[in-house]
């Protein structure tokens, strides 16, 4: 098994075209097996040959006189086929194969034969093996035989052994099989494979020289679909910044950094997806609305800023959890950047767990407490962002069975209400 692991090729384009020849001669030995057991043994031609031989000599022997058609069966005979005329059968009766039996039919239907007509044919290996013997062992491989007698009238019997063309000289057929199959194929497979992995290589060698710490440019975006969408993901900021995180030393702050990361591009393709209206459905599973509200507050305690947790309830809640914290998140956000601090409050009303975030900032007009949640809108100039994140907000809210909704505070601020049904237990109740 080493030998074998160090005679096995390194390269990726290397394996998969051993691979692709194994399975081209895997697939010939295959058919080559099953028409050695199910296929016909004999070549078309040779047969129909082998039967108009047989009906001629039969005519001969029976309608012409002893000593011509002695003459005649000569003549007809060569180094491969012999016909004579015997009071013994070449052919005792025996129990016919299926192939046989359809050559006797055959002969018997060109003859004009009634049944009681003496008519056995043979086919087997020159060396007298079964014709059908296994391919493995010499026998299987030895030309094929055709034996056969017919009776004639007066106790005398037409014997003949000729030797038909087989239907499958595998020689031959692999001679020119196994080349025409397998080079245009192995050739078109080289190609596609070496176009797909020029841009993994580059990326390979790009992810090298970040691994050192040094810059690159873009890399550009080159053949097929998924190495274009690979190249563009390493591409993005967020790709470059976790192949650095991935370079700090083990530890806690690596990994917080790292699941931030990773909970970041997801929010990122779940906010493509809502812009396009295809957005990502996640995983529903039971958490603690507690436990959630923890690691926010921790995560932006880190980034230096005020969430405090106000009332609470020790509630759960089945839900899609990334979906809600990146609602959540959103409207933590909003609260930080209106009122400097943010809090939230959990309670319990009427089969409802009600969240609320709370900031002591301006507040809205009462007109756009419901304009900010459509989709691109803004109040006053926006802070370079999209004007998604209310609307991604209500979307992920609403799609637990839940409302979002804005009121003012008194006598200043802004108070977020996210209401959800506590009653939601079985997570296919959700949208």
């Amino acid at each position: 098994m080493t030998r074998l692991r160090q005679c096995w090729p390194k390269r990726l384009l290397h394996q998969l075209s051993l691979l692709l020849c194994l399975a081209l001669v895997a697939s010939h030995l295959i058919g080559i097996v099953l028409l050695h057991h199910h296929g016909s043994l004999l070549h078309p031609l040779s047969r129909n040959a082998s039967l108009e031989r047989l009906a001629t000599a039969y005519h001969a022997a029976r309608d012409l006189p002893p000593g011509q058609s002695s003459k005649l069966l000569a003549h007809m005979g060569n180094r491969e086929t012999r016909f004579w005329v015997a009071r013994q059968p070449e052919v005792e009766p025996f129990s016919p194969r299926a192939e046989e039996q359809r050559l006797a039919n055959d002969l018997r239907s060109r003859l004009a034969l009634p049944a009681e007509n003496s008519l056995t044919l043979q086919l087997e290996r020159a060396n007298g093996a079964n014709a059908r013997s296994h391919l493995l062992s010499p026998a299987g491989w030895a030309p094929l035989q055709l034996r056969s007698s017919l009776a004639i009238g007066n106790g005398l019997f037409l014997n003949a052994i000729q030797h038909p063309s087989g239907a499958y000289q595998w020689g031959s057929v692999l001679a020119y099989s196994l080349p025409v199959t397998t080079l245009p194929v192995l050739l078109v497979v080289v190609f596609c494979i070496s176009r797909v992995l020029r841009p993994v290589k580059s990326l390979a060698r790009a992810t090298e020289r970040v691994s050192r710490g040094e810059w690159i440019a873009p890399l550009p975006l080159a053949g097929p679909a998924e190495a274009r969408e690979l190249t563009h993901a390493f591409n993005t900021p967020l790709t470059e910044l976790r192949l650095q995180v991935e370079l700090l030393e083990p530890g806690e702050a690596r990994d917080d950094m790292l699941e931030s990361l990773e909970e970041l591009a997801t929010m990122l393709r779940e906010t493509l997806g809502f812009v396009r209206d295809d957005a990502v459905q996640e995983p529903t599973r039971r958490i603690a609305i507690e436990m959630l509200l923890g690691e926010l507050t921790r995560r932006y305690g880190m980034l230096g800023h005020t969430l405090t947790l106000g009332k609470r309830a020790d509630v759960y809640l089945y839900c899609r959890p990334l979906a809600l914290k990146r609602a959540l998140t959103n409207l933590i956000d909003n609260a930080l950047k209106h009122g400097g601090t943010a809090q939230v409050d959990v309670n319990v009303q009427a089969g409802m767990i009600v969240l609320e975030i709370l900031d002591q900032g301006p507040g809205l007009p009462e007109a756009w407490l419901e304009k900010v949640f459509e989709p691109f809108v803004q109040l006053g100039h926006g802070n370079g962002g999209l004007g998604l994140g209310l609307a991604i907000s209500r979307a992920c809210v609403q799609a637990h069975g839940g409302e979002l909704v804005l009121e003012n505070r008194q006598p200043t601020g802004l108070c977020a209400v996210l209401k959800l049904p506590q009653s939601l237990e079985d997570p296919k109740c959700l949208v």
